[in-house]
């Protein structure tokens, strides 16, 4: 059975969207249940279009080629980086992300007071993140892994040094991985652009990408959006 799509005249319509499952506060996997803030504005999204929001969690790499490679499915939450700005269509920014790098306290030998410093040490990050190109370019080695549940737990066990996260979900983070935030540190942070977005295949319709568009513009102009980012951090969208 085909599933229905925005931009037919069919009803109910459904809004597709794939995602990873540890991403806070932006998508994550809680009570069976995917919340975050991209779950919220995709939900308000979706309201807006009269659409019924169907969500899938893959890893992030499938995540990313299933909405490169298939017409009208969302892909969150992304960064817009140069080795993807030309494989989707970018909806947002949604909110904006800093990127940290996070040691184990009780590590007294890893001792990072710059990004230079993070050169002499392993960075364990989730296949396909927008940050380890940013990594690549600054001599920073790192080992991947398939998601971030997995990559804490080499963190943990000490077969990588520094993990990357942002500051508004990291405490989530450390408890999903069996730690408290008073078991990790930050050290320094990692520039790149802080904006992130939903993504759409460039085959995608272009008649759903502008009825989104327009949807999303005007979560902005009646500050749903603003509201929806005070509800998950400290600070709202730039």
């Amino acid at each position: 059975m085909v599933t229905p799509q925005l931009g037919f005249a069919v009803t109910p319509a459904v809004l597709n969207a794939i995602t990873s499952d540890v991403n806070f506060p932006y998508n994550f996997v809680k009570d069976q249940q995917v919340q975050g803030l991209s779950v919220d504005v995709a939900k308000e999204l979706a309201h807006r279009l009269g659409a019924e929001l169907k969500i899938e969690v893959v890893p992030w790499t499938r995540a990313l080629m299933t909405a490169q490679t298939q017409a009208s499915v969302m892909v969150f939450t992304l960064a817009k980086i140069p080795e993807r700005e030309h494989n989707y269509h970018w909806i947002g920014p949604i909110t904006h992300s800093e990127e940290w790098l996070y040691k184990l306290k009780r590590r007294s030998d890893v001792q990072v007071k710059t990004i230079e410093d993070a050169r002499r040490y392993l960075v364990g990050d989730e296949a396909s993140n927008a940050s380890i190109p940013s990594f690549a370019k600054l001599g920073i080695k790192v080992d991947t892994a398939p998601s971030m549940v997995s990559n804490c737990k080499k963190f943990k066990l000490g077969r990588v040094d520094l993990i990357p996260f942002d500051p508004d979900g990291v405490a989530a983070f450390a408890n999903e991985c069996e730690l408290t935030a008073d078991e990790i540190e930050k050290t320094v942070r990692v520039h790149r652009d802080t904006a992130l977005y939903f993504g759409f295949g460039k085959s995608t319709p272009p008649e759903l990408i502008r009825r989104v568009q327009k949807a999303f513009s005007d979560m902005v102009k009646d500050k749903t959006l603003n509201r929806i980012n005070k509800k998950w951090k400290a600070e709202t969208t730039r």
